[in-house]
C-alpha cells in the first residue's frame, strides 16, 4: 500500500529538517570546542602600543592554560572515580534533588531565585567592592544620574570643562554629559534620588534570575525538574553575581531581555496583550544598550513567532500581524525617548553619544577602531576567541570551560529541541553581532549568559545521564560514569579554588583604596579638593574642553606626540578660540596605529606617564609640568562620584582635577566659600594625602615661568 502524496512530502521535510540540524549542529560544536581550545587570539597584532589588545591577549594566554590543564585534570580525576566508586549514586541523588526542586509552586520558586540572587549581589557590593564603583563606565553613568535625578539633562560646569571631564564623558551645547543611552541612566537617577545608587545593579540580578526562572518552563515545558535547577545555577551563578553587584548597564539589559522573553513565550501561548509587554522590554532594551537589544530583541519576538506563526501547525498571518503591532507600540514610547533624548544632547535623533564622542569609528563593521587600529576579520575571530574562552571559565569559575562542554553536547546530542534551538539563538547571536564591533570584553556577553548557564547545565545532564539503549559498547557508558564525576569534580573546584580566586582578584588592594576613597578633610568648613592628576590626563581633558576636540583624536594624539609638544599645542589651541591669529605648533594628528620610533617613554612615578622626542626642545613651561607629577598621580574619576558637583549644592567635598595654580584660580573665584585643599602623594612610594593648598601649590608647580600662557 503506498503512503500518500502529502504524508511522504511531511516525512521528506521532517527528514531534510533533521539532516539540517544536525549539520549545524555538530558544526556548532566544532566550533564552540575550537573556541575553548584552539588559540585563535593570536591573530591579534600587538605589535604596536595597543595596550587593550596586550592584555587581552595576555590574560587568554593564562586562560587558555587553565583550560587545558583543568579539563585534563578533571577527566583524568573522574576517570580514576569511575575506577573505585560508581557514579549510580551521583545521579540518584541528583534526581532526588531536582525532584525536589519541582515541589514549590513556580511563582514562589522564582520569588526565591530573585531574592537568593539580589542578596548574593549586595553582600558582594558590600563586602567585595565596599560600594565603590568599580569601571569608570559606572562612574561616568552615576555622575549623569546625579544630575538627572537633580531635575537637569546635563551638567553645568561652564568655563573651566577641563576640570571635570574623565572618559565616557563629553561636552555638548546643553553641558555635560556621558555618551550613554537614557534608560540605564534615568533607572540610576531613580535609585540615587531615593538615596541608594548602588542597588540598580543588585535588583537587576535579582530580577533576572526570577524571570529566567518564571521563563524557563515556557520554554522546556517537557523537563521541569531540569528547568528548576538551571534557574538555581543562574541565581548562583558567580559571573552573574560578580557583574550583578556593580551597576553596569549589562545587568539592567539582561534584566530587560528576561523580561521580553517571558512575554513572548506567554504571547506565543495566549492574548496577543502580552506583545505590549515584549514590546515594552524591547523598547527599555534598546534604549539601554542598542545593539543587543535589536539582537535579542528580536531573538524573543520574531525567533519565537515566526515558528509559530508559519511552522508545522501555522497559526496564521493574522495572529503574527497582532503580536507585531502590539510590539512596535509597546516599544513606540522608549524609542520616542531614545530619539527626543539624542536630538537634545547629540543633535540628531538617530546619534549616539558613542558617535559624539568617538566619531564614526565608533560604528560596526571592519574599519579604523577609535583607537586607530585595524579591526578587520582576523581581529574580529581573535577578539571573539578571547570573549569565548573568558566567558566559558568565569560562568561557573569551574576548572574546565562550560563552553567546551555545550560543545561536545551538540556533537553527541542526537536531536535539538525547539526550546533548546532558542538558547542556541540567545547564547550566540550577540557573539555573532559583538564580532563586528571593535570594542571586546567578556561582560559584553553578560545578557546571554544565562542562556550559556542553561545550555551548559542541559549539556551535562544529557552527557552524564543514565546509560540507554543506544549506549551499546562500554566506552559510552564508561564516559557517562565520568562526565557524572567531572560535574561533580568541577562544582567543588569551583567552590573551593575558582570562585574564592575570582573573589580575590577583585578585591580592593590597599594602595588603589588610598586613591578611591574621598579622603577626611582635617576641618568642617565646605572645601574644594584639587586632586593632582597626571600630565597626560590634564592634557586629554584640556583638549576635549568645550568640545574642542573628540576623544579618538586625543587618544591618538597623546600616542602618537611628546607630552610637551601636545601641551604645547593644547595651549595654543585655547588661545586661537579668543584669537584666531595664533598659529598652531606643529604636532602629528594622523589617525593612525602605532607610535612614532623616535617617541619614548622614560621612568616615571605611579600614575604617570611621560612621552619625551630625543633633542626636541623642552620649554621651562614643559618643566614645570613634568615637576609637578614627581611624587606621582592621582585619577579624578573615582574620587569624582562620591563629593558634590557642579551646579548642585552639597556639603561634601567638590573633587576637581589640579592644572597648576594659575588654571585654578578661576576655581577658587568661582566657589570662594570652599577651602581649598590638595590630594596628592608625598612621596612617590606613598599613598595619596590631603596637602594644604598653599603649600601643595609651592613644591608641586613652584613660581610660574614668564612663558606661561593659562
Amino acid at each position: 500500500m503506498t503512503r500518500p502524496d502529502g504524508l511522504r512530502h511531511k516525512e521528506s521535510r521532517r527528514a531534510t529538517e533533521h539532516a539540517w540540524g544536525r549539520t549545524v549542529r555538530r558544526t556548532l560544536g566544532v566550533l564552540l570546542l575550537g573556541l575553548a581550545y584552539a588559540p585563535l587570539y593570536r591573530l591579534m597584532d600587538t605589535s604596536s602600543e595597543a595596550p587593550h589588545r596586550e592584555v587581552s591577549v595576555e590574560v587568554a594566554e593564562l586562560t587558555l592554560e587553565l583550560a587545558w590543564w583543568g579539563t585534563v585534570v578533571t577527566l583524568l580525576l573522574a576517570w580514576i572515580l569511575t575506577r573505585f566508586l560508581p557514579a549510580q549514586r551521583v545521579r540518584s541523588l541528583g534526581r532526588h534533588f531536582m525532584r525536589w526542586l519541582a515541589k514549590p509552586p513556580l511563582a514562589l520558586y522564582s520569588l526565591a531565585m530573585a531574592l537568593l540572587t539580589g542578596t548574593l549581589t549586595v553582600l558582594t557590593s558590600r563586602f567585595l567592592y565596599l560600594g565603590f564603583f568599580t569601571n569608570v563606565d559606572e562612574i561616568a553613568s552615576m555622575l549623569h544620574a546625579r544630575y538627572l535625578a537633580n531635575g537637569l539633562l546635563a551638567g553645568p560646569i561652564g568655563a573651566a570643562p577641563e576640570a571635570w571631564l574623565i572618559p565616557n564623558t563629553l561636552m555638548v551645547a546643553e553641558g555635560w554629559v556621558s555618551h550613554f543611552p537614557p534608560t540605564h541612566l534615568f533607572a540610576m537617577a531613580g535609585f540615587t534620588w531615593i538615596g541608594i545608587p548602588t542597588l540598580l545593579g543588585p535588583l537587576s540580578a535579582a530580577a533576572l534570575s526570577g524571570l529566567v526562572a518564571l521563563s524557563l518552563p515556557r520554554l522546556l515545558p517537557e523537563r521541569v525538574g531540569l528547568t528548576r535547577l538551571c534557574a538555581l545555577v543562574v541565581a548562583l551563578c558567580p559571573f552573574v553575581i560578580f557583574l550583578g553587584a556593580g551597576s553596569m548597564s549589562h545587568v539592567s539589559a539582561a534584566a530587560f531581555a528576561v523580561a521580553v522573553l517571558y512575554a513572548g513565550l506567554r504571547a506565543r501561548e495566549g492574548s496577543p496583550g502580552w506583545s505590549l509587554m515584549a514590546g515594552s522590554a524591547v523598547g527599555l532594551m534598546v534604549a539601554d544598550r542598542p545593539l543587543i537589544g535589536l539582537v535579542l530583541g528580536s531573538v524573543f519576538t520574531l525567533g519565537l513567532w515566526v515558528p509559530a506563526a508559519f511552522g508545522a501547525n501555522p497559526r496564521g498571518l493574522r495572529w503574527f500581524a497582532q503580536r507585531i503591532a502590539g510590539t512596535l507600540a509597546g516599544g513606540a514610547p522608549f524609542a520616542a525617548l531614545l530619539g527626543w533624548y539624542n536630538q537634545r544632547l547629540f543633535g540628531h535623533p538617530l546619534t549616539l553619544g558613542y558617535l559624539a564622542a568617538f566619531g564614526d569609528r565608533h560604528e560596526l563593521g571592519f574599519h579604523m577602531d577609535p583607537w586607530s587600529y585595524d579591526y578587520g576579520l582576523p581581529e574580529a575571530v581573535a577578539f571573539t576567541s578571547t570573549d569565548v574562552l573568558n566567558l566559558g571559565i568565569q560562568l561557573l569559575e569551574t576548572p574546565f570551560p562550560l563552553t567546551a562542554v555545550i560543545g561536545v553536547w551538540l556533537l553527541l546530542r542526537a536531536r535539538v529541541g525547539r526550546g533548546e534551538w532558542v538558547l542556541l539563538a540567545w547564547a550566540l547571536s550577540p557573539i555573532v553581532a559583538h564580532s563586528f564591533y571593535w570594542f571586546h570584553d567578556v561582560r559584553m556577553l553578560f545578557e546571554a549568559a544565562p542562556a550559556w548557564i542553561v545550555l551548559g547545565v542541559i549539556g551535562t545532564l544529557d552527557l552524564a545521564g543514565e546509560p540507554v539503549e543506544s549506549d551499546r559498547r562500554p566506552l559510552q557508558s564508561l564516559g557517562r560514569d565520568v562526565a557524572v564525576w567531572a560535574a561533580l569534580i568541577g562544582v567543588i573546584g569551583a567552590a573551593v579554588w575558582g570562585i574564592p580566586n575570582r573573589w580575590t582578584s577583585y578585591r580592593w588592594s590597599g594602595e588603589t583604596l588610598g586613591r578611591i576613597t574621598s579622603p577626611v578633610l582635617p576641618t568642617a568648613d565646605r572645601a574644594i579638593v584639587f586632586v593632582h592628576t597626571s600630565w597626560n590626563e590634564r592634557l586629554s581633558s584640556i583638549l576635549q574642553g568645550a568640545g574642542a576636540m573628540r576623544q579618538d583624536s586625543v587618544i591618538t594624539s597623546l600616542r602618537r606626540n611628546t607630552n610637551c609638544g601636545l601641551h604645547l599645542y593644547a595651549l595654543a589651541r585655547e588661545a586661537r578660540i579668543l584669537d584666531d591669529g595664533v598659529g598652531l605648533p606643529e604636532v602629528d594628528l594622523l589617525q593612525i596605529p602605532g607610535v612614532p620610533a623616535d617617541i619614548e617613554r622614560p621612568p616615571s612615578p605611579a600614575g604617570a606617564t611621560v612621552r619625551v622626542r630625543r633633542g626636541e626642545p623642552f620649554p621651562e613651561l614643559c618643566v614645570r609640568e613634568r615637576r609637578a607629577d614627581r611624587f606621582g598621580a592621582v585619577a579624578l574619576a573615582p574620587l569624582l562620584w562620591q563629593g558634590a558637583l557642579p551646579g548642585m549644592d552639597d556639603e561634601r567635598p567638590l573633587f576637581v582635577r589640579d592644572l597648576g595654580p594659575e588654571r585654578n584660580q578661576r576655581l577658587l573665584d568661582g566657589y570662594p566659600d570652599r577651602y581649598p585643599w590638595v590630594f596628592v602623594p608625598k612621596d612617590p612610594e606613598q599613598p595619596p594625602e590631603i596637602v594644604p593648598y598653599a603649600e601643595a601649590m609651592a613644591v608641586l608647580w613652584g613660581p610660574a615661568p614668564v612663558s606661561q600662557n593659562p
